[in-house]
């Protein structure tokens, strides 16, 4: 009989692993954030002498173009979740969709080895609610 060449069960351990990198990910992102301003702080101005102490609240150049960095890089760290999301749910959804192809397969094999012939039987996810 005919079978497909993948294994719900393998599918669903590298969901689980991606699920566990995201994770991981989502921290880097926030601790990006909060480097990039901190960062930011620390470059100084082009103040006078070098004194930073005495300019609170003022930025520099480095710190400006970290800024513009950061406004430029937002969308795209925003969205890696939502792509690797996406991505991960057509893997699901992709595996769901061969196992019941692979019920369908295995039934109409089985009703052709018998014999038997069906009359208008409903085809992929309904065949199951019968």
């Amino acid at each position: 009989m005919p079978r497909w060449d993948i294994t719900p069960n393998g599918v669903g351990a590298v969901v689980s692993h991606v699920g566990d990198v995201m994770k991981v990910l989502d921290d880097i992102v926030q601790a990006y954030s909060g480097d990039l301003e901190g960062a930011a702080t620390s470059a100084g101005t082009l103040a006078p002498g070098g004194a930073s102490g005495e300019h609170k609240g003022q930025t520099g150049l480095v710190a400006a173009a970290l800024a513009e960095f950061m406004e430029g890089t937002a969308d795209e760290l925003q969205f890696i979740g939502v792509r690797v999301g996406k991505s991960v749910n057509g893997a699901v959804e992709a595996t769901v969709a061969y196992q019941e192809g692979d019920l369908e397969m295995a039934a109409e094999v089985q009703n052709k080895a018998s014999g038997l012939v069906m009359p208008d039987m409903p085809t992929g996810w309904e065949a199951g609610r019968l």
